[in-house]
């Protein structure tokens, strides 16, 4: 691929900044998405500034694989882009990352925090200035503090939440790292290049840990329970999940369902860790805007995947459910006439090609998605046909009216499905895969998922 060079470096002045915000397991439990107890009203108030896409759905519902997937432009298969320990630079060396073709087609470019899973993952060739994250796991509270492996900075057998008293947001990672943007920013105003700044928020990931002030903000009998904290009726086995991310914490069960008491305690440690990054976001955009840099950036805020918050009985991701794989997607960008609402199908490997749309640059061959600029300008376009995910031995391919999942083991026999009626059916609590009345559907969508699979060489 040709870069652009010093004259086109100097034509780079008048392109967009570009802001790309990453939350780790944020679902749409936003304001802005309809929740009307959730506390969010920085990124509500973004969302009316810009463009909010109402179905977006990640390509693979963990957050090491979804990152890689999204930074590339590259769709997961059965031996690519598979796991939380997803690395770029072994699963597709060759592939550019959006960091890198930025930068070297005149941007500047920065990392803070978690933004590519790995820490040294495609990080040299990617970024002009590299600030990793720290570890996601820290606590204050003593009773947690203790468990702390003091050698690697690990906790083991920690509760999976806390709400310390007399912590302020600076206390926690994210806090520290929007300090440190914000200082950056003063930097940036005055380089003569424009700048592509990736922010990778840690909270609401386990453990749900924030200052008291944002869990004070909920009662927890408000928030409430998943209405459907049931297994949908005949779903097979090898769609569900175990939850083993939050199963290592200490107080909960090794196997089985959870008190009534810990789901609330786990939702409303959810919700108070959404405030907390929503707080500070808060504080990013309001400096970015006394530094005059609000109008002429481009902010995108993604969530890398969906989090199961009791509903099925489950909880983490790792599941081809829309709940772990729907997240919240809002771009805003200076063309943009504010308060928009793109309901048709995205996905989040449209990413890639969207930030190259607004930096002026072609998409690449490699970029399996496409640019949403164009449905930013006129929000009555249509949507995807379909949406494309997988988890472990499952694809999973959504359209407006239906979800479809199908299982196969080593030799390629099919070994569970999936169909959901969304129309009836929204929550998806009822498999109507062996149902006669949705044979029909049932043959349509195999047909388009193994065509989209076909397509885009997935097999």
């Amino acid at each position: 691929m040709m870069t652009m060079g010093l004259s086109a470096v100097l034509q780079a002045q008048d392109r967009p900044n570009i802001i790309l915000i990453t939350v780790d397991d944020l679902r749409p439990e936003l304001g802005c998405y309809g929740n009307e107890v959730i506390k969010s009203p920085n990124i509500d108030a973004l969302a009316e500034d810009g463009t909010r896409f109402a179905q977006t759905f990640c390509q693979v519902p963990v957050c090491g694989a979804s990152r890689a997937s999204m930074h590339t432009g590259i769709r997961p298969t059965r031996n690519r882009y598979t796991s939380a320990g997803t690395e770029i630079d072994r699963d597709m060396p060759n592939a550019y990352t959006i960091g890198q073709y930025l930068k070297e087609n005149g941007y500047f470019t920065l990392s803070y925090g978690k933004v590519i899973h790995g820490k040294k993952d495609a990080h040299q060739r990617s970024w002009s200035e590299y600030h990793p994250a720290e570890s996601m796991f820290e606590f204050h509270e003593p009773e947690n503090v203790a468990f702390e492996d003091k050698p690697s900075g690990n906790y083991k057998h920690a509760q999976a939440w806390e709400a310390p008293e007399g912590t302020k947001d600076s206390d926690y990672l994210d806090g520290r790292m929007v300090q440190k943007i914000n200082k950056r920013l003063e930097g940036l105003k005055k380089k003569e290049q424009p700048f592509f700044l990736a922010a990778g928020f840690a909270r609401p990931h386990l453990p749900f840990v924030a200052p008291k002030a944002y869990w004070d903000l909920y009662e927890e009998e408000a928030i409430g329970l998943a209405e459907n904290h049931y297994l949908p009726a005949d779903v097979p086995k090898v769609a569900l999940s175990s939850w083993g991310e939050l199963r290592s914490y200490r107080g909960i069960p090794k196997k089985g369902n959870l008190p009534e008491d810990t789901q609330r305690k786990l939702r409303h440690g959810y919700y108070a860790s959404v405030s907390f990054t929503d707080a500070l976001i808060g504080q990013l955009v309001a400096q970015l805007k006394a530094l005059e840099l609000y109008e002429n950036t481009v902010i995108v805020l993604w969530g890398d995947h969906g989090w199961q918050l009791g509903e099925h009985t489950l909880w983490c991701k790792h599941t081809n459910f829309d709940i772990a794989l729907q997240v919240p997607l809002i771009i805003k960008a200076p063309e943009d006439k504010g308060g928009q609402v793109y309901t048709g199908l995205t996905e989040i490997v449209d990413l890639f090609p969207t930030l190259a749309d607004f930096a002026g640059l072609p998409a690449l061959d490699q970029n399996q998605g496409e640019s949403l600029r164009p449905r930013i300008a006129n929000p009555e376009l249509d949507g995807k046909p379909y949406a494309l995910s997988r988890w472990k031995s499952g694809e999973s391919i959504r359209t407006e009216y239906f979800r479809y999942s199908e299982y196969r083991n080593a030799k390629g026999e099919i070994t569970g499905k999936m169909l959901f009626d969304l129309r009836k059916d929204p929550d998806e609590n009822q498999n109507v895969a062996d149902q006669a009345a949705h044979r029909a559907n049932l043959a349509y969508m195999q047909a388009l998922l193994n065509k989209a699979l076909v397509e885009y060489e997935l097999q």
